[in-house]
């Protein structure tokens, strides 16, 4: 399997979210073609790490994004919305927070305690429970930890509700502490904002991300929005059917927020970020609510000027990184460390999660390194296991009677 094969999914996923969303903010909100791009574009021209988070084959970055629009989609057919959530939450946890906003909007307009109401949201959380019941089943003949294991091999919680209470940190003494770094930390990082080398997030890049200064154009942008939404509902003192997407959209990431502050004791930063992705369908939906109710053409001029300020932001980080790849593509560390291992002949050795996997992908297994952490291929360490005889470590920092093979790997005994 090549990088471009793995990544073409989550491309395909990425294309498919922004397609919904256009075409469900033309449809059901009443925007035109281009108010309805102009609120996406916090998704499609998505910040350098946001983008690659958004790419990263890890299972559960994007998923969740499509998993909530699916659910929207399918809203009013409860076996197709139950099946969705199942096979989502299975997927990615983070699924359950569109099915939890669908039951809010529902009791908020007195839809959910009717028979059909009560008899649709059954129907739902049934066929969802049932796929998950089935999945647990599976999961005693085929392992996750790869071919030839079992589920002793996994050593850790083998579903995903088990490692959900493992994960949380409730603590609400850091609920203050992680409301403000909501606004001083996650969202100026989650757009793209606050400046930050691309290198830090895994990116092979000398770039950066984000300008000083700059998180005051997504706070005015947002403002703006709220305030007019507010005095619109205010003024007009009824519930239009254009405005269920986007209060569903903003209600997804409300609940989203809610979950990553509380559950992470206030521990909001860079590397956590993934857990919290969400928000970004939350502008979506502020921003196409605002294009759909503003009058003002003062106001709405400002607000754009807002936008376009953090779009640029985004746009101008993007530039950089594709002129840097355009004249002259750095190499990455790892794929370096390969080059030395292979010159070597080396075919088997221990390393990190990081270190181990990546380089027994892109080697196509000529290269085998276990990992000596978080292990997910156990079949690899068992592999290395016999073969220790002529097994190395790959280290990055120095080691006894070890070898600098590149600026940031050494080669150390076993």
């Amino acid at each position: 399997m090549s990088v471009a094969t793995l990544k073409l999914p989550l491309l395909a996923i990425n294309l498919a979210i922004a397609l919904i969303l256009l075409r469900t903010l033309e449809r059901e909100t009443g925007l035109r073609p281009a108010a309805a791009a102009a609120a996406t574009l916090v998704f499609v021209l998505a910040a350098p790490i946001t983008a690659a988070l958004y790419l990263t084959a890890n299972g559960g970055n994007v998923e969740p994004t499509l998993y909530v629009l699916l659910l929207w989609l399918t809203r009013r057919r409860a076996v197709w919305c139950g099946a969705i959530l199942g096979i989502g939450f299975l997927n990615r946890e983070f699924t359950i927070y569109g099915a939890l906003a669908l039951l809010i909007l529902e009791a908020a307009h007195r839809r959910l305690f009717t028979r059909d109401g009560l008899r649709r949201a059954a129907t739902v959380f049934a066929v969802a429970a049932a796929l998950w019941i089935v999945a647990q089943v599976a999961k005693q003949f085929s392992s996750a930890a790869g071919p030839g294991t079992s589920v002793d091999d996994l050593g850790g919680p083998t579903n995903n509700l088990v490692e959900i209470v493992g994960r949380m940190c409730v603590n609400p003494a850091t609920l203050a502490a992680g409301l403000h770094k909501l606004f001083t930390v996650h969202w100026p990082q989650l757009f793209g904002l606050d400046v930050l080398r691309l290198s830090d997030f895994g990116i092979e890049s000398r770039q950066w991300q984000g300008t000083r200064a700059t998180g005051v154009l997504l706070a005015a942008a947002a403002a703006i929005a709220l305030v007019r939404v507010a005095a619109r509902l205010a003024a007009e003192r009824r519930w239009r059917p254009e405005y269920e997407f986007c209060a569903y959209l903003i209600v997804v990431a409300s609940l989203s927020l809610t979950g990553y502050v509380f559950g992470r004791c206030g521990e909001l930063d860079l590397y956590t970020m993934r857990y919290e992705l969400l928000s970004v369908l939350g502008a979506v939906g502020l921003f196409a609510w605002y294009l759909r109710v503003e009058t003002s053409t003062a106001l709405r001029t400002a607000w754009t000027i807002a936008l376009a300020g953090v779009i640029a932001v985004s746009v101008a980080a993007h530039a950089r990184l594709w002129r840097e790849y355009l004249t002259g593509a750095p190499v990455a560390a790892k794929q370096l460390l390969i080059a030395q291992l292979e010159a070597r002949r080396i075919h088997y050795g221990y390393a990190d999660f990081w270190v181990a996997y990546y380089v027994s992908f892109m080697t196509n297994e000529r290269v085998v390194l276990a990992a000596t952490d978080a292990v997910r291929i156990r079949t690899y360490n068992r592999v290395v296991d016999a073969h220790r005889a002529v097994a190395v470590r790959v280290s990055r920092t120095p080691c006894g009677n070890g070898e600098q093979v590149t600026p940031a790997f050494w080669i150390c005994p076993p």
